[in-house]
């Protein structure tokens, strides 16, 4: 194959990677500075640096043309053409999901510095990233779930802002586990289904709720034995709203909660409607009413579940909420936010007297304490923020002890999540930043005392969730040469 050749399956990589190592081993010494050797191509994203080793370009299933340069006694080779000093073009075949490589070495030595290359879809989201720190985690993934279903993506981002690998299917919330399979939500409006997989795509395990509960997307939450919590909405028929604005005879849409086991069977069943009223829906009724879901009134909207001992810990965003549910008897142990009931916290510290508005992801972290992202959507003051509250359940109060927000991101519409690092960074999905149907989105990287590491953001679509890859589960090769596998023969 004329201008270099592009690695085409497990076998070939395993094949010319022990050749590459076997002839020139990589170097221990620092890349030379790009005014010495560097390598350049339309589209190329990020601009090459030395010490930047994975690169995306745009080649819309066409050749590319890659621009060398090397100072004696440096040398770049491109593919399989020859290491060459001097300035060069070199015109690579490339198609979608593909990788070519750059190699920089010294003249006669045996060390080299090498650089991958792959060609994004014609229809991968349009993203910009901006770097200001030092960047935690290692990789992360993300989605754009609400894109239209041809444009929707699973996507594992670098530390510098590259889709190191993707998968071209109808997903939400993906994320990695520490076995190193991918989990996420079918969301194609036909497989009420979450699937772990294999990062060659092959599937693992498909998982379901019990008892025919339609589940969603919103979380799955797995156990060390097998089990799962999950949830859904359930229609409820007969529902006389119009105390709230709405029709005396309305179906409207109950979030259920389940634990269930590893063979499938229901272990713990929670259904809103025997906990909570329709007064805690609160504000929301005439965005509710105005707005019906396709099938039915959406009431609390739940849209996390967290397992804490003998309780769970729910998000309902439509309640403006977050519950800790005891699992014996399926009663409020207490409720953080929305309207006041008999088991609301008294909130302590937070300068809003009405702190959360269409929360999503809530989270206890190891020291005890409950983050949540709050989108604080409709609100007088939008703009969102993590926000992280001590609970003294004895006392019932909620003591505020952080909150992170950015300057640059002034109002999440929906969706969204806050994750805390094990160097205590924080990774936050500011979710869908307007409310039209083209509405961009944000993800950001921030030390632990909130100051910005960096900014992913779509131009077009947003991510649901963004979730850091389990420190140590999955290195960069790894990444590489499943998407070898998968792109061997074409993409997904």
């Amino acid at each position: 194959m004329a201008g270099g050749r592009i690695r085409v399956g497990l076998a070939a990589i395993s094949a010319l990677a022990l050749a590459g190592c076997l002839a020139a081993p990589a170097s221990a010494d620092p890349a030379p500075p790009a005014a010495l050797a560097s390598f350049n191509a339309s589209t190329l994203s990020p601009g090459y640096a030395p010490q930047i080793h994975d690169y995306v370009v745009r080649c819309n299933n066409r050749a590319v043309t890659v621009q060398t340069h090397a100072l004696p006694p440096w040398q770049v080779a491109v593919g399989d053409h020859p290491s060459r000093s001097g300035d060069h073009a070199v015109v690579i075949p490339l198609r979608t999901g593909r990788e070519f490589t750059v190699t920089v070495r010294q003249t006669g030595s045996q060390q080299f510095h090498r650089y991958y290359v792959r060609c994004l879809p014609p229809n991968f989201p349009a993203y910009t990233f901006t770097k200001s720190g030092t960047v935690s985690p290692q990789f992360f993934t993300a989605d754009d779930a609400f894109a239209p279903i041809s444009r929707r993506y699973a996507m594992i981002f670098d530390n510098n802002g590259v889709p190191i690998w993707w998968y071209h299917l109808s997903v939400e919330g993906p994320r990695v586990l520490s076995d190193g399979h991918i989990l996420w939500f079918r969301s194609n409006g036909q497989a009420s289904q979450f699937e772990i997989r294999r990062l060659d795509g092959r599937v693992v395990r498909r998982i379901r709720g019990a008892a025919g509960i339609p589940v969603d997307g919103h979380d799955l939450q797995l156990l060390p034995s097998g089990a799962y919590f999950i949830g859904g909405h359930s229609p409820q028929s007969g529902v006389d709203l119009s105390q709230y604005g709405g029709p005396t005879n309305a179906t409207v849409l109950n979030a259920e909660l389940q634990e269930v086991g590893p063979h499938g069977n229901l272990l713990w069943d929670w259904r809103s409607q025997d906990h909570t009223t329709r007064a805690e829906t609160g504000r929301w009724w005439k965005y509710t009413i105005n707005r019906p879901a396709r099938n039915g009134y959406d009431i609390p909207h739940w849209n996390s579940i967290e397992p804490h001992g003998n309780a769970v810990i729910a998000s309902f965003r439509q309640l403006d909420a977050v519950y800790k549910i005891n699992k014996a008897t399926g009663n409020t142990v207490w409720k953080l936010g929305g309207t006041t009931t008999p088991g609301s916290l008294t909130v302590i510290g937070d300068p809003h007297s009405y702190p959360l508005g269409g929360q999503h992801d809530a989270r206890v972290l190891p020291d005890g304490t409950l983050s949540i992202f709050d989108n604080r959507t409709i609100l007088p003051d939008q703009t969102p923020r993590m926000v992280r509250y001590r609970i003294d359940q004895d006392a019932q109060t909620a003591t505020m002890v952080q909150s992170i927000s950015d300057p640059d991101i002034p109002l999440s519409y929906c969706c969204g999540s806050a994750r805390q690092l094990p160097n205590r960074d924080w990774l936050i999905d500011w979710g869908r930043q307007a409310a039209g149907p083209d509405a961009g989105g944000s993800i950001g990287g921030y030390t632990a005392d909130g100051e910005r590491t960096f900014l992913l953001s779509f131009q077009s679509t947003y991510s649901y969730r963004a979730q850091p890859v389990p420190p140590g589960t999955l290195t960069v090769d790894q990444l590489r040469k499943n998407m070898d596998v998968m792109c061997a023969s074409g993409c997904p």
